[in-house]
């Protein structure tokens, strides 16, 4: 029978407290997200914000947001600790950022997905104003969401694992992948990196799917639940990801912008 190991578990440091700050410390917030605009040297859009949100909503009820005076993190484990997304947006790839003190404000996720959703392609505004987080979107409609109690709760690390394989791969045809996993119906998808290459495989009793997908770099072969990889790589939308694991150890899911990043870490299925 197939096992899911805990990703924390392989933490090789205790959890670090979060910063002595509370939602009240945080005085006003502004943070603009462009409907297509630039800034530095990346593109953050809110079809990029939206994906991001959605993963979280899948994963928890609950969306934590830190910020300060560098950006905006967010870092959800989900309820079976299977999954851990953490995600930096530093204040870069904003159109406007404006943060006076530092602290965390916390909001029903899909609640805040819902809003997002409502954008489409116009640019948004958040701020933090009376304790509600206000999301006003393209400088006419404004909504507001009721910020909840258990800010800054302690989440665990992310894994310290020594990853012994390491390849990059579209994010669009990952996705198309898993749905063709689905199609098999399969429960769990296998990574394997070998002669440079790397295969995704994914079986059940009568049928298959298998794709090489190289270049890559190492050696090593795990499983994980094909329902996490799937919640997992809505968070990064398109471009490319980078994949990173060993032998039953968990994946690291990642990109990087700026000085910001996206990484997703899912616990890996042993039998």
């Amino acid at each position: 029978m197939a096992e899911t190991v805990n990703p924390v578990e392989t933490a090789q440091a205790a959890p670090t407290p979060p910063p002595e700050t509370t939602p009240a410390s945080l005085t006003k917030f502004k943070a603009v997200v462009s409907s297509g605009g630039k800034r530095g040297n990346a593109v953050f859009t809110i079809d990029n914000l939206k994906s991001i949100v959605e993963t979280v909503a899948m994963l928890s009820d609950t969306v934590t947001f830190l910020i300060d005076d560098e950006g905006i993190r967010m870092k959800v484990l989900d309820k079976a600790r299977i999954a851990l997304l953490d995600a930096m947006l530093p204040e870069s790839v904003f159109t406007d950022f404006e943060a006076h003190g530092a602290g965390y404000v916390t909001v029903d996720a899909k609640s805040m997905l819902a809003v997002l959703r409502r954008a489409k392609s116009k640019s948004v505004e958040l701020r933090f104003e009376d304790g509600q987080l206000i999301v006003s979107i393209g400088g006419v409609r404004n909504f507001r969401i009721r910020t909840l109690d258990g800010a800054g709760e302690e989440v665990p690390p992310e894994p310290k694992t020594a990853h012994t394989a390491f390849a990059t791969i579209d994010a669009e045809l990952l996705k198309e992948l898993l749905i063709d996993a689905r199609v098999m119906k399969a429960d769990t998808v296998r990574f394997e990196v070998s002669n440079n290459t790397l295969t995704f495989k994914a079986i059940n009793e009568t049928k298959a799917v298998e794709a090489k997908l190289g270049p890559a770099e190492g050696d090593a072969a795990s499983t994980y639940a094909l329902d996490y990889l799937t919640k997992a790589i809505k968070a990064f939308g398109n471009g490319v990801v980078e994949v990173k694991f060993g032998n039953s150890a968990p994946l690291e899911l990642s990109t990087t912008f700026n000085e910001g990043y996206i990484k997703v870490y899912i616990a890996p299925r042993v039998e």
